[in-house]
């Protein structure tokens, strides 16, 4: 894997959560940023870049700084990362499709800075109330983290099955560009089923529109009022005759 800011070798650099669990992420030696495979930079102490930074090579030599940052798994284009988490200041990019994060050295010790002094805040917060937090809040927490995580992983099995069960259904998927701003997206389904698509340049951007009001096996769409000249991540949502309702994979679609 290459790094998306100077083109160098990425090197897999093993780091330690702070509940103790371990995972690896892809760090550059010579200029000092990461990659960061779908919420793993959520999961990252801020102990550990600062152990990040201590490791990159001080080399004299000059790399150029590439214009184009790619995926180091897609080789697509990265984007900018927007989101009420991430600080005014800082920079992340995103790949639409691996969902993969980049940050350089500098981004990451500012976003995980801005993540330490927020929870700092909440603690100086349960300080009012000392007893209270001593005796019912490491419960409550332990509590909640164990819900959360069932939760999460029952939620996640259930989104697996249904991506699996909508993917298996569709064939034929056909994307088109008709106009600068205007797609035709058509597809064809072993039963017939009720669909939508769910579409939009970002993950924060989604709008869904309806293809088949009706059970069909035959689904065509047309999207118009597009960003000429931009790529737009969409799924296919399915709904058979007894309401239930799975999606595809996330896909792309370009107007180029």
């Amino acid at each position: 894997m290459l790094c998306p800011s100077c083109g160098n070798l990425l090197q897999k650099i093993s780091v330690t959560t702070n509940q103790g669990g371990r995972f690896d992420v892809d760090h550059c030696g010579y200029c000092g940023g990461t990659w960061f495979d779908p919420y793993e930079i959520n999961r990252i102490p801020f102990h550990e870049v600062v152990t990040l930074a201590n490791i990159t090579v001080q080399t004299y030599k000059k790399y150029p700084k590439l214009k184009v940052h790619l995926c180091p798994n897609d080789h697509l284009p990265l984007e900018p990362f927007k989101g009420d988490a991430v600080p005014s200041g800082v920079r992340l990019l995103w790949c639409k499709k691996c969902l993969g994060i980049w940050a350089t050295q500098k981004d990451l010790w500012e976003f995980k800075k801005h993540q330490e002094d927020s929870l700092s805040a909440y603690d100086i917060g349960t300080k009012f109330f000392p007893k209270l937090s001593v005796i019912f809040i490491p419960a409550l927490t332990f509590l909640f983290l164990l819900a959360s995580t069932f939760t999460t992983i029952f939620t996640l099995q259930q989104e697996k099955e249904a991506r699996i069960f909508a993917e298996s259904r569709i064939s034929n998927l056909v994307t088109a560009i008709i106009k600068p701003d205007t797609v035709t997206i058509s597809f064809t389904t072993s039963i017939p089923l009720i669909s939508s698509i769910s579409y939009g340049k970002s993950s924060l951007e989604i709008q869904e529109i309806m293809v088949s009001s009706s059970p069909s096996q035959s689904h065509n769409v047309i999207i118009s009022s597009l960003k000429p000249d931009t790529d737009y991540i969409f799924r296919l949502n399915l709904t058979d005759t007894t309401g239930k309702t799975s999606s595809s994979d996330l896909k792309i679609f370009s107007t180029r």
